[in-house]
């Protein structure tokens, strides 16, 4: 008893408490709608500084939902608001950051033609949305919203991809009838990034990027990425996602052989650092793994910045070969995370920031903007599977926020060894069997309980028997 009490009061001594940054699990509306992306994860939440928390999904068969959380307060809505009257199919958000009114892009058919527009918030976190046409002949709109609140938008026409504005269009390059386009843009400077990937011939499953310094104005030269990656995993599935620290992408893809879904890597690019491709995490499932259609074994990452202090961070789904959904036979997935502090060049070992239970964690998408905390929107599916491909029945699913204060994990924690977290703190390192004996109450990321005995990760600990004591934070070896 001795020694279990003088471990938990070194706990208490070295690791300060965990404050604004607390993990924080909200259920912040519901759906129905299982596939919520076909290809690349797309910007359904924003972090806005000024406003607060901005976030979109799908619902049903065409419906958008919206939900806000200012700044000093809770989510306004309890399952969210409506932003469309009819039917729309959901391209991404992004906010006006001179006034913090949420802009939601969007494609429908009108009159059997294919028609974009995007809804627009009467003011910061109200919920009134008026909807404006850009124009037809277009489908799968994506928006961008730079200095001033300035913004443009990507879409597709005759399997081409095109930038544009209200008035005005450049074709950036062919990408074929899957939905894998994708566009980043800088807050500081009027520079956009078109990420884009071919489904179709000569160049089916290559990665492309084409970027403009000046809204547009003026174009750099297409870069085919799938060419240059250092690896023979150099072909995507979903496309890519990216985010600009001021004037440099930062891009993170999932790449793969073009044959085997079950074994893929993530990739960061930027072209202004060396070498321009790190590798994220690699990560395979045995071969009689079923995943379900569009996905790989770790797919769909997400990518934010704290521009502050220089630190990416990528989010991810990532599927479980060990926790299969009986129904449909299919593995479920959690959120994976890691983190770099020099530009990319180096990723730390990721972390799981759920635990596997009977839902499937999917399509997460990470807030642009960190500040000292991650803000991650998920998809909590209780079959896992897609319905509108067949795969399970309909279910209503929750639309989980997740906000966590990120712990640096290190590549060579020692047990006994303090180090410093990413948001200045300090933690300390355990084996996983010295805090099993210690009579504490233990949580993971997510602020969920846990019974133990507790395998290697990030956990939040306290005194088993005195709640009122604040929560403290270790990371566990074996």
């Amino acid at each position: 008893m001795a020694y279990l009490f003088r471990l938990f009061a070194a706990l208490l001594l070295v690791i300060p408490a965990v404050l604004p940054g607390q993990p924080l699990v909200d259920t912040i509306g519901r759906t129905t709608r299982d596939r919520q992306v076909y290809g690349p994860a797309l910007r359904y939440i924003v972090n806005d500084t000024l406003s607060g928390i901005h976030a979109v999904w799908k619902d049903g068969l065409g419906l958008i939902r919206y939900n806000f959380r200012p700044r000093r307060g809770v989510w306004r809505w309890t399952d969210g608001t409506t932003v469309s009257e009819y039917p729309r199919n959901l391209g991404c958000l992004d906010v006006d950051i001179s006034n913090g009114r949420a802009m939601v892009s969007c494609d429908y058919i009108a009159q059997g033609e294919p028609t974009i527009s995007f809804f627009k918030d009467d003011a910061a976190g109200q919920g009134r949305f008026r909807e404006f046409n850009i124009t037809t002949g277009h489908r799968e709109c994506l928006v961008g919203t730079t200095t001033y609140g300035w913004y443009k938008f990507a879409a597709t026409r005759d399997d081409t991809f095109f930038f544009r504005g209200i008035i005005g269009r450049q074709a950036v390059g062919p990408i074929g009838p899957f939905p894998g386009g994708n566009l980043a843009v800088s807050k500081q400077v009027g520079r956009y990034g078109c990420i884009w990937l071919r489904s179709d011939s000569p160049d089916r499953r290559k990665l492309f990027l084409r970027q403009t310094p000046n809204n547009g104005q003026t174009w750099y030269a297409t870069e085919c990425l799938s060419d240059s990656v250092p690896s023979r995993r150099s072909l995507s599935l979903l496309g890519a996602c990216a985010t600009y620290d001021s004037i440099r992408i930062h891009l993170v893809a999932d790449l793969y052989d073009g044959e085997n879904v079950n074994h893929n890597q993530l990739w960061h690019y930027c072209p202004y650092v060396t070498p321009a491709w790190s590798l994220v995490h690699e990560y395979a499932c045995p071969e009689s793994t079923r995943l379900g259609d569009l996905a790989l074994a770790a797919c769909r990452p997400s990518i934010g910045m704290d521009r502050r202090r220089r630190i990416l961070y990528v989010v991810w789904e990532q599927f479980d070969p060990a926790n299969i959904e009986p129904l449909t036979g299919l593995a479920r997935s959690d959120i994976w995370a890691s983190c770099s502090q020099d530009d990319g060049v180096t990723w730390v070992n990721p972390i799981r920031l759920t635990e596997p239970d009977r839902t499937s964690k999917r399509f997460p998408s990470l807030a642009e903007v960190v500040d000292d905390t991650l803000h991650i929107l998920y998809f909590a599916d209780r079959v896992a599977g897609c319905w509108e491909q067949g795969q399970g029945p309909t279910t209503e699913n929750a639309v989980v926020y997740l906000r966590t204060a990120w712990v640096w994990p290190g590549a060579v924690a020692q047990p006994g060894r303090t180090f410093p977290g990413a948001d200045g703190t300090r933690s300390t390192v355990l084996r996983s069997s010295a805090l099993n004996r210690a009579r504490v109450a233990i949580y993971d990321p997510a602020g969920r309980r846990v019974p133990g005995p507790v395998a290697p990760g990030v956990y939040f600990v306290r005194p088993a028997t005195d709640a009122g004591v604040p929560i403290r934070r270790v990371v566990v070896t074996r």
